[in-house]
C-alpha cells in the first residue's frame, strides 16, 4: 500500500479500495473514541473494520438479502455464521438449540430478541471466530446475482492448503504437515486448542487454565468464559511466583497459555525454563507465536501446541482471516487426542486459503525485512526526546530470553510500542502513517492500543489505575513495522517531531 505516509481519511479501508480489508483508517483519536462509543454516523462512514467487531459489507448485504427473502421480522435478530458445524459449536457453548436459515452453505441464526441470549451468542461468535468469510459471502452474492463481479486479486487456486502447509512446515522447523491444522481465524485456533485440552483432561480432574502475561483481549475472554478455574499471572519475569503457585496447585492444571511475545508490551518469557516447569507437572503448554512469528523463533521444541493467527505477518496484506494449530505429538496427551481438535475447528473457506497461499509464499522474506526495519526504527526512536518510553523485545528483561529461541541474530518481532512525552492525541493526530486496528501488515500501521482493545478501562480512574498496575500506559501507541524503505518510516516521525515543535513555538 503506497499511500500510507499521509492522513488517510477516516473510514477508508486498510488496505485501500479492498472490500476484504480487515483494518480501517482512524486518523484522529476522536475517530477512535466515537467508534468505541458507538456513534452511528461514524459507524456508517466505515468501509471496513476488524471482522470480529465490524460486519464486512458483503456479509452485511447478504444478511439484508436473507432478511428480505425470508421476510424476517424486526423482532428477531439475524446472526450470520460460517457453517452448520459452526452452529453446532455455538449450541454446545450456549446450551441452546438455535433456529437457522441456510443459503449456499452460509448459516443465519434467527434469534428471538432476547438481549441476554443475543449478547451471549454474539460474544461467542466474536471470541472464537464463527464468522462467515467475506469471500464466501461475496461468492454467494455473485451467484445470486446481487453483485455484478468478484473482486480481482492475486491468489493460488491449485492446492492452496498444500502451499500453506509447505511454508508453515518450513517455518516450524520441518514439522510434518499432518500436525498443522488450519482454521478460519487465529481465535478459532486458540479456542480449539484450549477446549480440546480441557475436555481431554477432565478425567484427570485437571480443569484449571494458567494465563501467563497480559494476553489478547479475546484470549482472556475465552479463558474466563470457558473455565471457572483459572490463574492469571501478569508478570512473566517473576519465576518464583509461578513456581510457588504451581508447586501447590499443579494437580488441577490442564494447560498453561502464553504469547511469544506479549502484546502490547513485547515482553518475552524464558521459554526453555517454562517448558521444563510444565513438563515437571505434566501441564500442556500452549504458545501463541503470532507476534514473534515461527520464522524468527523456534518454539515448537519447547511447547506442546503452537497457535498462530495467519491473518497477521503470514498474510501481510491485511485482507483475510485464517489461523493455524501446530501440534508437537512427542507429547503423549497430544498424540492420543490428535483427532479431537477437529470438533472445535471451523475450517477456512477455499477463497481465503487461495488468497493466503499467494501471500504466504513471501512470509519468510517479509518478516526478514520487517525485522531489519524494526531494529533501525527502534534505534532511531530510543534516542528521540519526544519518546518518553519504548517497549520492545530489546528491553533488558526480554532480550536474553528472546535470544534463547531466536533463529538467527538478525531477526526480531515487528512490533514496537511507544509512549510520548505528551498526551497521545497531541502526537497521534499529527502522525502521517496508516492508523487503525490489526498488525503484521506490509505497510507500517499505528494503533492506539488501549483505546481499541480496552476502551472501557479509560472511562474511570479505577480502570486507568488497573492499567498502570499492569504496566500498561493508557497512552501507549503500538507500531506494527512494515516493509517500506525504512527512511520513509523514520521520516514520518521526523515530520511528527518538527510539527510538534512548531506547535510549541506558536
Amino acid at each position: 500500500m503506497n499511500d500510507c505516509f499521509q492522513n488517510i481519511p477516516f473510514g477508508e479501508s486498510l488496505p485501500l479500495e479492498n472490500p476484504h480489508a480487515i483494518s480501517v483508517s482512524m486518523p484522529f483519536l476522536q475517530n477512535v473514541i466515537d467508534y468505541e462509543e458507538g456513534d452511528e454516523v461514524v459507524l456508517g462512514a466505515m468501509k471496513s473494520g476488524y471482522p470480529r467487531f465490524f460486519q464486512n459489507k458483503f456479509v452485511e448485504k447478504l444478511v439484508s438479502y436473507i432478511q428480505e427473502k425470508h421476510q424476517i421480522s424486526n423482532e428477531k435478530v439475524v446472526l450470520p455464521i460460517a457453517s452448520l458445524h459452526a452452529k453446532s459449536i455455538l449450541e454446545y457453548l450456549v446450551q441452546y438449540k438455535l433456529e437457522y436459515i441456510e443459503e449456499d452453505e452460509n448459516v443465519f441464526l434467527i434469534v428471538e430478541n432476547n438481549p441476554e441470549l443475543v449478547k451471549k451468542c454474539s460474544d461467542y461468535i466474536r471470541n472464537i471466530g464463527l464468522l462467515i468469510s467475506s469471500r464466501k459471502a461475496e461468492n454467494t452474492l455473485y451467484k445470486l446475482g446481487e453483485i455484478p463481479t468478484i473482486f480481482k486479486e492475486d491468489k493460488i487456486s491449485d492446492l492452496p492448503e498444500k502451499v500453506i502447509k509447505t511454508v508453515l512446515s518450513k517455518a516450524y522447523s520441518d514439522v510434518v504437515e499432518n500436525n498443522i491444522l488450519l482454521t478460519n481465524c487465529g481465535m478459532n485456533a486458540l479456542f480449539s486448542a484450549c477446549e480440546t485440552i480441557l475436555n481431554c483432561r477432565k478425567s484427570e480432574f485437571r480443569n484449571t487454565v494458567v494465563q501467563l502475561g497480559w494476553l489478547y483481549v479475546d484470549t482472556m475472554e475465552i479463558i474466563e468464559k470457558r473455565n471457572n478455574f483459572s490463574y492469571v499471572q501478569i508478570h512473566i519475569y517473576d519465576k518464583l511466583q509461578l513456581e510457588s503457585w504451581l508447586e501447590a496447585n499443579h494437580s488441577h492444571v490442564a494447560t498453561l497459555l502464553t504469547e511469544i511475545t506479549t502484546n502490547p508490551l513485547i515482553q518475552c518469557v524464558d521459554l526453555p525454563w517454562l517448558s521444563n516447569l510444565c513438563k515437571k507437572y505434566n501441564i500442556i503448554l500452549i504458545v501463541d507465536v503470532t507476534i514473534a512469528t515461527p520464522f524468527n523463533v523456534d518454539v515448537l521444541p519447547y511447547c506442546d501446541i503452537v497457535v498462530e493467527s495467519l491473518t497477521k505477518f503470514a498474510c501481510g496484506s491485511c485482507d483475510l482471516l485464517m489461523g493455524a494449530i501446530v501440534l508437537n505429538d512427542t507429547n503423549e496427551i497430544i498424540k492420543a487426542n490428535k483427532n479431537q481438535f477437529e470438533k472445535f475447528i471451523v475450517p477456512a473457506y477455499d477463497g481465503e486459503k487461495q488468497r493466503l497461499a499467494f501471500q504466504i509464499k513471501k512470509y519468510e522474506s517479509r518478516v526478514k525485512k520487517v525485522s531489519e526495519n524494526t531494529k533501525i526504527v527502534y534505534n532511531y526512536l530510543k534516542g528521540q526526546p519526544f519518546i518518553k518510553e519504548i517497549y520492545s523485545v530489546f528491553h533488558n528483561d526480554s532480550i536474553e530470553n528472546f535470544q534463547k529461541i531466536q533463529k538467527s541474530s538478525d531477526v526480531f518481532p515487528g512490533l514496537l510500542s511507544v509512549v510520548f512525552d505528551k498526551e497521545l492525541d497531541f502526537y497521534y493526530d499529527k502522525l502521517q502513517l496508516a492508523k487503525g486496528p490489526s498488525l503484521g501488515t506490509e505497510f507500517t500501521l499505528a494503533m492506539p492500543y488501549v483505546y481499541l482493545a480496552h476502551y472501557e478501562y479509560l472511562k474511570s480512574n479505577d480502570g486507568k489505575q488497573k492499567l498502570l498496575a499492569l504496566g500498561i500506559n493508557p497512552n501507549i501507541l503500538r507500531l506494527s513495522i512494515g516493509i517500506e524503505p525504512v527512511e520513509k518510516i523514520i521520516s514520518a516521525f521526523e515530520k511528527l517531531k518538527h510539527s510538534a515543535e512548531n506547535v510549541k513555538i506558536n
